[in-house]
């Protein structure tokens, strides 16, 4: 049975915009990447508040930059997650390296920091590296995503990187620096990344990206100097969500998280950027590569080659799709999607104890006026696997590219013993 829909606005009227990544900016370690996919810890903590106040162990699946665990941890709750892109592992694996620290190895961070920015100015005199020089020109070809003069600080940068002896310091140097790249280039954030309009560049000049990073890393020392060290550290149990299932249980209290919309964002190639510059991507391994282990959750995630059962509880929706979609890939997105999404449901229910609850925040779409009711088809594979709906409220209202009304959700499920 679906609950009667309320609104979170009745209770907190927060709620909206602390779901999003907008609501959270400001907060301590939240503001050292720009996520959009993310949301605040004011919402972590009024989901925690709410449904899981006695929890002593809690997931995050789809973890992002870090924002459930690390706040988690910092209110001492013994926090774990996943994460699959490899830039976003970095930045919470670098979030939790921090939070280990006492108030004088943090001062000692920050003042190496404040050595490498007094030093910046030698970035020029660096050679390029040869490596990250191959590699975009093996991954882009002949595609410009900088002007020439930033592009040549980025390949020095990596240089000067890979001299910073500290191995915390340079974590705080590379995150300071990716987490630049696309302020820095050609490229803007509008849903998915693309290129910048000409009357995009008139309105603004691109910045140097020296200047970027420098104040970036004031941002991450000023953050250094709020957190104190928890009793506990986050910790990853697993890179991909989908292989909770073959692990072995943690008994877990709960779940707070937001996976995937079906919404076809390119999740992967929006952070072409970042795992080009990690080296993450080269010419061994591609965004391909990921895009086969991840949530299928947009179009460049299907593949032919890839074979998935089309789940019970959306047949019908995907014979409705296969009727009226306008690319092919479409039907076959969304019932991976879903097929994805039941192994990690399946995962999750192995890894809580009895009576635990999982929290879900998630979003619908349309395509070619067909609802894809994200919600309603997540609520009957967990009925289906004795995953009892305990709550669904809207937490704001969407629209569509087509202005089709859409809605945020969070739905609560709660593991029958």
């Amino acid at each position: 049975m679906i609950l009667k829909q309320q609104s979170l606005f009745e209770e907190k009227s927060y709620f909206g915009i602390s779901a999003t990544h907008t609501g959270g900016k400001g907060e301590v370690f939240h503001d050292w990447y720009p996520y959009l996919e993310g949301f605040s810890s004011s919402f972590v903590s009024s989901v925690f508040d709410k449904y899981l106040s006695n929890g002593k162990k809690i997931l995050d699946p789809f973890s992002g930059i870090g924002t459930t665990p690390v706040y988690l941890t910092i209110k001492g709750v013994k926090s774990y997650y996943c994460e699959i892109n490899p830039i976003l592992q970095h930045l919470v694996s670098t979030k939790s390296n921090i939070l280990k620290l006492d108030r004088i190895s943090k001062k000692k961070i920050i003042q190496k920091i404040n050595l490498i920015q007094s030093n910046l100015n030698q970035i020029n005199s660096e050679q390029k590296n040869f490596q990250l020089d191959q590699s975009y020109k093996h991954l882009f070809n002949k595609s410009i995503f900088f002007e020439q003069s930033n592009y040549l600080r980025i390949l020095k940068i990596k240089s000067f990187s890979n001299t910073i002896k500290n191995e915390l310091v340079k974590s705080l140097f590379d995150v300071a620096t990716y987490s630049c790249l696309l302020k820095a280039s050609l490229l803007k954030r509008a849903g998915d990344v693309r290129f910048k309009t000409k009357k995009d560049l008139e309105k603004e000049k691109i910045p140097n990206i020296i200047n970027l990073i420098s104040n970036k890393l004031d941002l991450i020392k000023t953050d250094l100097e709020k957190t104190n060290k928890p009793k506990v550290t986050p910790k990853l149990i697993c890179k991909n969500s989908k292989d909770l299932i073959n692990i072995k249980s943690h008994k877990l209290d709960g779940v707070i998280t937001s996976p995937p919309y079906l919404n076809g964002t390119n999740y992967f190639r929006n952070t072409k950027l970042e795992l080009w510059y990690m080296q993450k991507i080269n010419k061994e391994v591609s965004l391909r590569d990921f895009r086969n282990e991840t949530i299928t959750a947009g179009i460049n995630d299907v593949s032919a080659n890839i074979k998935k059962e089309i789940i019970n509880e959306v047949k019908s929706l995907y014979e409705k799709l296969k009727k009226n979609s306008y690319d092919k890939r479409i039907p076959k997105m969304v019932s991976d999607y879903f097929y994805d999404m039941k192994i990690v449901l399946k995962g999750l229910k192995k890894q809580i104890k009895n009576n635990g609850i999982i929290c879900i925040d998630i979003g619908d779409s349309i395509y070619n006026k067909i609802h894809v009711q994200t919600d309603e088809v997540l609520i009957k594979i967990c009925s289906n696997l004795n995953l009892k709906l305990i709550d669904n409220i809207i937490l704001r209202d969407r629209l569509s590219h087509s202005k089709v009304k859409l809605t945020q959700r969070l739905l609560v499920f709660k593991k029958n013993g």
